[in-house]
């Protein structure tokens, strides 16, 4: 467990930070290795199904994630206050909420799967190969839930090397039955999900297991009931924005899709591939926010605010490096990248979508980085509901321009041209808020502790 209240800021937060940014490495790695195995063993129209099942995987991906966020504040306030007996009953009410909130969400995704892709233009072959993905995706969101609530109590408490391991574990699981799957039986995109579910639920229980062995049983047992109202209304208020401002941008991805479903398969594929190495970039670098947001909490806590402005400039210039190496990936190799993906004989206008959209995608990310590392500390300092509505602001003006671009310029190339407008207006909130926010710490001595 790590105590940010004391030591070295800089070193603190990369520290911290190289678990959680390996564990994203992982992830996404494995999703870029389940879109290469589909796309050269199963062939263009099976990777065009997962990428047209993509968004609505990423909105659960988002309640998921929302939820290790704000279990991570609160966790994370509890330790840097030193109040065990009530971080052990906020754990507990953790656990047993979003644990009913999966068995719920899975079920309903799952039995839902069918209107779900009507719902975003899905046709043809490609419906019927991507109804059959989410289906059985969808069974695995139970124990995604459960893992990423682990996850965000482990790294309230400072531990991020768990989760890393954990995470190792599961993906090297996954690409094996991903090869067992597809390439040796021939499942296709059914195979695939099989292999992505029980993955997860591998996961899900060495999470509890080692939640139990190694935090659990080191904690004094909860003051009253293992579940409390009032501690499930202040998670819910720091995990319920972090939900929304995810899930918005999965919602904002769903509607993309939905434009790129109307050019073919070929548009669809690489579209598909190129937005698994765009998603893979920006959510390694979002564990910066994620690592910013747990330091600044653990930090209000003890009230060492001073070190908060320390941390939130130290985040931001690793962050902006990270950002070079991306454009300069993105822009000077986007071909090899994206024929990753695909075969030999791939269409060429698969290549061609692809290597528009990183090019045309790339430059972003130095303003990007602002948006991540700002919403990290309106996170950490209890204002989620904040970085919420920017993200609302950001991914309004971004869609909207989407549709309108799309049509002047006839082109799906308006999808890309549009993040333009969207980031910059992200990058502008997120400067102005953070100004203030890091103005205002000296006269703010706790964190919101309830829902009203």
């Amino acid at each position: 467990m790590t105590d940010f209240t004391e030591g070295q800021v800089f070193r603190a937060l990369a520290t911290f930070s190289l678990p959680l940014l390996l564990s994203t490495v992982l992830q996404q790695l494995y999703n870029i290795a389940d879109s290469m195995i589909i796309g050269n063993f199963a062939g263009e129209s099976s990777l065009a199904a997962v990428g047209a099942a993509y968004p609505i995987t990423l909105v659960l991906v988002a309640i998921a994630t929302g939820t290790s966020m704000g279990c991570s504040v609160v966790i994370s306030q509890f330790f840097g206050e030193g109040k065990k007996p009530v971080l052990s009953q906020a754990i507990s009410t953790a656990l047993i909420s979003f644990t009913v909130l999966g068995v719920v969400l899975a079920a309903a995704s799952s039995l839902l799967s069918g209107p779900l892709m009507h719902l975003i233009n899905a046709e043809g072959d490609v419906f019927e190969l991507s109804r059959t993905y989410l289906s059985i995706y969808s069974i695995g969101v139970f124990p995604m839930l459960i893992y990423n609530c682990t996850t965000g109590i482990f790294t309230g408490v400072g531990d991020s090397r768990l989760p890393f391991v954990l995470l190792l574990i599961s993906s090297v699981l996954n690409v094996i039955l991903d090869l067992i799957a597809v390439w040796q039986l021939d499942l296709g995109v059914m195979g695939a999900a099989w292999a992505t579910t029980i993955s997860q639920a591998v996961a899900a229980i060495l999470s509890l297991i080692f939640m139990f062995k190694r935090l659990w049983q080191k904690l004094p047992r909860p003051e009253g009931s293992r579940f409390d109202i009032s501690l499930l209304g202040q998670i819910a208020y720091a995990a319920v924005p972090c939900i929304l401002q995810q899930g918005s941008v999965a919602v904002g991805h769903t509607i993309m899709q939905s434009i790129v479903n109307g050019y073919g398969t070929a548009v669809i594929a690489g579209y598909e591939a190129a937005s698994k190495l765009h998603n893979f970039a920006y959510m390694a670098m979002n564990t910066l926010g994620t690592a910013l947001a747990s330091f600044t909490a653990q930090c209000c806590g003890a009230g060492r605010f001073k070190r908060v402005g320390e941390g939130f400039r130290a985040a931001l210039i690793i962050c902006e490096i990270c950002a070079l190496v991306v454009i300069a990936v993105f822009m000077l190799l986007p071909e090899p990248l994206i024929r990753m993906f695909v075969g030999s004989d791939a269409d060429p206008q698969v290549i061609e979508t692809g290597v528009n959209y990183l090019r045309i995608i790339g430059p972003l990310y130095i303003i990007i980085s602002m948006i991540i590392i700002g919403g990290g500390l309106m996170r950490g300092v209890g204002r989620s509901t904040i970085f919420f509505v920017e993200t609302i602001a950001e991914f309004t003006v971004r869609i909207v321009m989407c549709f309108v671009l799309t049509q002047a310029l006839a082109s799906y190339t308006g999808l890309f041209w549009g993040w333009y407008f969207g980031s910059s207006t992200g990058f502008i909130l997120c400067t102005i808020l953070s100004i203030y926010y890091l103005r205002r710490l000296p006269k703010e001595h706790t964190l919101p502790d309830n829902p009203s």
